[in-house]
């Protein structure tokens, strides 16, 4: 059997340690720690909006923004958990 690339097809999971040839490392590690940066950047900018600018409005934009910040930490947490 062969892909669409005539190479020969690759069956089940990959074998190897993480990081070796046969199962090269992904880099969902850095990709969580710029998530989480992003998340504590964002955190004091709606804190920063809140009590010194004093709008509302925009501590809203940046808390909605944290928020789905927060949701992308935790997905790729999972994705890394999940290839470990």
């Amino acid at each position: 059997m062969e892909n669409e690339y005539g190479g020969p097809k690759r069956r089940g999971r990959l074998k190897g340690p993480l990081g070796s040839h046969d199962r090269p490392a992904s880099a969902l590690a850095f990709r969580l720690i710029l998530a989480v940066f992003g998340a504590a950047v964002l955190l004091v900018a709606a804190v920063l909006a809140w009590s010194w600018a004093g709008n509302a409005l925009l501590a809203f934009v940046f808390a909605a923004a944290l928020a789905a910040s927060l949701l992308n930490v935790y997905w790729v947490y999972q994705r890394l958990r999940h290839e470990r």
